[in-house]
């Protein structure tokens, strides 16, 4: 017995619309990535803070607002959020139990991680899959050629504000998914882990009420103060 006409439309309709509403919920809306952090191991036996810190990050996504935190054992949190609805950049800093954020209007003064002079941003027409995103690449050079070139990975599937605002990374228009970066001297390569689609909660974009409110130049010093500190 034959398949009819009809089931093979109505099959193929239900397909496309499957990938249609699962595209969209990549591209849109609200979800955490995991994403694992290593540390540079020379450096981690030169500064014993290194040690205290995570070996995770987690960057929540909602509304075009998102927030990349990294924060261990209710003792220690960084958090740089970018609230579309408000139209500002904010960043948070727990030592327990100092509590310290500053904020600004898009576009104005924010501190963030490392800079990296003379940076080289090369696009290729290189893709793969990681988690189920598409991934470009990228190739990373410099000015300086004593510096090591690498390669990083975003993706253009998820759809969020500047999302590399608090970065040497800026001019890239995606969420980065395999990178190297720098906060304070302490280097890092983050690499996605893992992605959860479940709801976040709107909290996770807004500065809580019991931290104390710093100028962008102070908090800048309070990264100095507790990320150099010496043992």
């Amino acid at each position: 017995m034959g398949i009819s006409k009809q089931t093979i439309t109505v099959t193929l309709a239900f397909i496309v619309t499957l990938l249609f509403c699962v595209s969209c919920k990549r591209g849109n809306n609200e979800g955490t990535l995991t994403y694992k952090i290593e540390f540079n191991e020379k450096e981690k036996s030169e500064r014993a803070i290194i040690g205290l810190l995570p070996e995770t990050l987690k960057y929540y996504y909602k509304n075009a607002s998102s927030s990349m935190e990294i924060s261990a054992f209710g003792m220690f949190r960084c958090a740089y959020i970018s609230n579309v609805k408000n139209k500002t950049n904010s960043v948070l800093f727990y030592f327990m139990p100092k509590k310290y954020a500053c904020e600004a209007k898009f576009g104005e003064k924010m501190i963030g991680f490392d800079p990296m002079p003379g940076i080289i941003l090369t696009p290729t027409k290189e893709e793969k899959e990681i988690h189920g995103l598409t991934a470009h690449k990228v190739h990373v050079s410099f000015k300086d050629k004593d510096k090591e070139e690498y390669d990083i990975w975003y993706t253009k599937d998820l759809k969020i504000h500047n999302p590399n605002w608090h970065t040497p990374y800026k001019d890239i228009d995606g969420v980065l998914l395999d990178y190297r970066i720098a906060l304070k001297d302490i280097s890092m390569h983050i690499t996605l882990d893992e992605i959860s689609e479940l709801e976040v909660d709107s909290t996770k974009f807004i500065v809580p009420k019991d931290f104390n409110r710093v100028e962008v130049d102070s908090m800048n010093a309070i990264f100095d103060e507790y990320l150099k500190m010496e043992f």
